[in-house]
């Protein structure tokens, strides 16, 4: 049965997993690398290995990863010291008029962070970049999981059209059987008018089937980071059927998912930043130290300062109970994420139990007696047992 959405074919990663699916187990083989003319043929794993080779989607994370790596190396830098020439007492009035009584002092200060201030910036961006890192795994399985729904898609489209072209050929020779009993003045000239419409219309669904295959072809290409359909034809065997593992295996399988391990990134994150807003209570120190040359009496002296911001506490109160409450509302998101993916992953596990019992009794029972069935109507049609009517109704 095919999922609709990217969130829940996602979901299917651990049911995969736990299959051990022979699609999933060939995109890890050595020969699953994209080539550079390919064959007629085309499997999963090499669709997959094209999307990893040159989806932009990966060069985009690829980018973001380097900006924070960038913000981390900054955030490592301490404040730059600062040079400071100050002239005093100049091109006043009086005895302080022209440059006669100036003071001029050059000076040099420099900001010293408190609180592990500096340690906390690296903290919270080395944060950052790990939840990207998981945000950027999360999209490569969401590519993944679009590159493999567009494949088995394609797979169908190519199975139905199979089909089409069956019906097409059991529709050609039902009407020369029609055209051949007309002639012999054994059947109405209305069966061979049913018999053309039936041919026409078994075409028309050809046609059809022809463009949706051709449409989800451009789809698979566009999931594999291709604007051309460069490759030939879909392999795989859809009908292949693995175990499916125990449901409380693949709940305890979800748990390890990238999905789930997010939110221990963003707990990490919202920890960081939490530190780094406490750290910034504690205000920082500023040091400086200089000369002063006095003009009218031609002496220098050495000049020494400090300066603290005072209330630098209460100024941060806000971000520190702001932090506070983004980390407390990480354990009630991750609680219930994960309560709705139990039932979405329960869902999808009672979907693939289903659809193995549908597929075996298709395979096992209906099929093998719908063309037993095709086969005896056809062999009484021939012989004028039954009406054209009933062979067309077997033939569908």
């Amino acid at each position: 049965m095919f999922l609709s959405s990217i969130r829940r074919a996602r979901l299917c990663a651990a049911v995969v997993a736990a299959l051990g699916a022979p699609f999933a187990a060939a995109a890890e083989a050595p020969g699953a690398h994209p080539v550079d003319h390919p064959g007629p043929h085309f499997t999963l794993a090499e669709a997959l290995a094209w999307a990893q080779a040159r989806h932009p989607l990966f060069a985009s994370y690829r980018a973001q990863l380097q900006a924070a790596d960038a913000r981390a190396v900054q955030a490592g830098i301490r404040p730059a010291p600062t040079l400071n020439l100050t002239i005093e007492n100049a091109l006043g009035t009086g005895e302080v008029s022209g440059y006669s009584a100036a003071e001029t002092t050059l000076g040099f200060s420099q900001l010293i962070e408190r609180g592990g201030l500096r340690d906390r910036r690296i903290e919270a961006a080395n944060a950052g970049r790990e939840r990207l890192s998981t945000d950027a795994e999360i999209a490569r399985l969401d590519l993944r999981a679009e590159v493999a729904r567009r494949f088995v898609h394609v797979l169908s489209d190519q199975a139905q059209l199979g089909i089409t072209r069956e019906a097409t050929g059991l529709a050609r020779s039902t009407l020369a059987e029609v055209e051949r009993r007309v002639a012999a003045a054994r059947a109405p000239l209305a069966e061979r008018s049913r018999a053309q419409i039936s041919l026409e219309r078994a075409r028309l669904d050809e046609e059809h089937a022809e463009h949706e295959l051709a449409s989800s072809r451009r789809h698979l290409a566009g999931a594999t980071g291709s604007m051309e359909v460069d490759f030939g034809q879909a392999e795989g065997d859809l009908l292949h059927l693995p175990p499916v593992a125990d449901f409380e295996v693949l709940l305890r399988q979800l748990q390890t998912t990238p999905d789930a391990l997010r939110f221990a990134s963003e707990a990490r994150l919202r920890e960081s930043e939490l530190r780094l807003a406490q750290a910034r209570r504690t205000p920082g120190l500023t040091l400086g130290a200089g000369i002063r040359r006095q003009e009218a009496t031609d002496d220098v002296g050495l000049m020494f300062s400090a300066s603290m911001p005072l209330f630098g506490a209460s100024r941060e109160r806000g971000n520190v109970l702001e932090s506070d409450a983004q980390l407390a509302q990480v354990g009630p998101e991750r609680e219930l994420a994960l309560l709705r993916t139990q039932a979405q992953l329960n869902e999808i596990w009672q979907e693939l139990n289903h659809a193995r019992v549908e597929v075996e009794a298709q395979r096992e029972r209906v099929v093998p007696a719908v063309e037993q069935a095709l086969d005896q109507t056809r062999y009484a049609y021939e012989r004028g047992r039954y009406s054209l009517l009933e062979l067309r109704d077997a033939q569908a």
